[in-house]
């Protein structure tokens, strides 16, 4: 009696994790197409990897990040640090260099002087990127593909390596399913042998 009992949920248990478990496996595995009885047997993911490279990327740029995305990023970017610096170190290398030293002209010019250099070539430097930057942002959105790119990089990934890119969003989840499929195979056994234990014990 205690064997018919406790068999029913435990054997549940294993059978619900067990076919979870491969039922999950199959959504990745085979990896490439393999003929069984005539028929083509192929992991779900595998088979329709074009299909869901697409779909990613049409999520990624609808809901995270498009072409327009980028291209006001980059309209945003505060260029005055990085121009000021960049003008700071070509007139001190121009006008400071070993060769240029000798030169009369040269070694009369102040650190006055080479101040206001840097500061007309800053100030000209940065008004040609705010009047332009519109139209470079437009010209970058227009020429920068963020879905194709995304497609053709996932659609180009070795399977083995998509398989783990998409397993490892969701391996935790993936192991629940496991763990719940095994709860619900030992919640049935366990409704099994109850109705034995009443129908018949």
């Amino acid at each position: 009696m205690f064997f018919k009992l406790i068999l029913p949920p435990i054997a549940g248990a294993f059978i619900g994790w067990f076919t979870n478990y491969v039922a999950i496996k199959l959504l990745f595995r085979p990896l490439l197409p393999v003929n069984l009885f005539g028929y083509k047997l192929q992991g779900i993911i595998p088979k329709r990897r074009s299909d869901i490279a697409l779909s990613m990327a049409h999520a990624i740029e609808k809901e995270l990040l498009s072409s327009e995305d980028l291209a006001t990023v980059l309209n945003g970017i505060d260029w005055k640090d990085e121009v000021e610096k960049t003008v700071e170190e070509a007139v001190e290398h121009r006008l400071s260099g070993r060769a240029l030293k000798g030169l009369p002209v040269i070694g009369l010019l102040s650190e006055n002087v080479k101040y206001h250099i840097k500061y007309l070539v800053t100030k000209e430097i940065l008004t040609q990127i705010d009047k332009k930057k519109d139209a470079f942002a437009a010209r970058f959105k227009g020429n920068i593909d963020v879905k194709g790119h995304i497609i053709k990089k996932i659609d180009g990934l070795d399977l083995m390596k998509f398989e783990t890119m998409l397993t490892e969003f969701i391996a935790k989840e993936l192991r629940h399913l496991e763990w719940l499929g095994g709860l619900m195979g030992f919640l049935i056994g366990l409704a099994q042998a109850g109705v034995y234990y009443y129908v018949w014990g």
